[in-house]
Order: structure tokens, then C-alpha cells, then sequence
């Protein structure tokens, strides 16, 4: 997470895990996000020009070209054409003016990972999509690593 601490409770409850190529869930992002930039963030902060090569635990950052606040899809890389999807945003500084409207901004993030859910669904080549609180990894020696992987994308791109 952008600057907060990582002793904060973590909510993996969010988001979606999505067997596809990066190319389709990159429609995906374009179909909630209209003027974004795309920047590859490796696992260990470091960032990179988009079209490199996605190792996992490195993530895509689709962002908004608006400020303050700007909407995030964030996509995660947990196995081969395995991806952690979740929609988020900058939180402003000093909060928000109002319970109301943290509340609306959340509401937005929910309607984003719907839309990006729905899309997913219906396209071709995408071979699961599932909220990633009910997925299983396939095979339970990947389990840890995976699930891992996803506490760490969370901790990190949550706010």
C-alpha cells in the first residue's frame, strides 16, 4: 500500500483471480478507464516500461490520467496467465470530506471490478474468472506461493 503501514488487517476479499492473456485483461482495463497510463511494477518496487516481460509477483498499474485521486485497475501476476485483479484509488490526502462520500468512492470501486468481471466473462480466451475468495489454486504446492503473492499485492495496492 502507498504509504501506510503494513501492520494494517488485510481484506483479500477483493478482487478477482482471472486465467487469461495480459492483452485481454488490458481491454478489460480500457472498458473502466478511459485516459490511463500503464506502468509495470516488479515485485520489489522497481518500475518498468510496459511490454517487458511479467514475472510473477510484478504487477500493472492502469491509471487514471486525472488527479486528485486517480482510479487504479491493479493486475498481479500469480502464476502463467494467472492474474490477481483489483480496482482501487488514492485515497486524498487528509481522507475524504465525508462518510458519504468514502462511501461513493468505494461504491465506484466495486462498479469497476463488476464491469472488468462481467467483460472477462464473456470474452474469448479467458479460461476462469472468480473472486478470489472463493479460488483454490490448482495445485496445493503452488498454494502458499500464490496465496502469498496475493497478501502481498493486497497489502501493497489496497488503500
Amino acid at each position: 500500500m502507498k504509504g501506510q503501514s503494513d501492520n494494517r488487517k488485510l481484506d483479500t476479499s477483493e478482487g478477482i483471480i482471472v486465467q487469461a492473456s495480459l492483452d485481454i485483461i488490458r481491454k478489460a482495463a480500457a472498458k473502466v478507464l478511459f485516459e490511463f497510463s500503464e506502468t509495470l511494477v516488479t515485485s520489489n518496487g522497481g518500475r518498468r516500461k510496459p511490454g517487458e516481460d511479467v514475472s510473477i509477483g510484478d504487477s500493472i498499474l492502469f491509471e487514471e490520467d486525472i488527479k486528485p485521486c486517480p482510479p487504479e485497475i491493479v493486475v498481479t501476476k500469480v502464476a502463467e496467465n494467472t492474474w490477481y485483479v483489483i480496482s482501487t484509488s488514492d485515497i486524498p490526502t487528509g481522507g475524504y470530506p465525508s462518510g458519504a462520500d468514502a462511501m461513493r468512492a468505494a461504491k465506484a470501486e466495486e462498479n469497476r471490478l463488476r464491469i472488468i468481471k462481467e467483460f472477462l466473462a464473456k470474452s474469448k480466451g479467458v479460461k476462469k474468472v472468480e473472486d478470489v475468495r472463493n479460488w483454490e489454486p490448482d495445485m496445493r504446492a503452488e498454494a502458499v506461493d500464490v496465496l502469498s503473492i496475493i497478501n502481498s499485492a493486497s497489502r501493497k495496492w489496497m488503500h
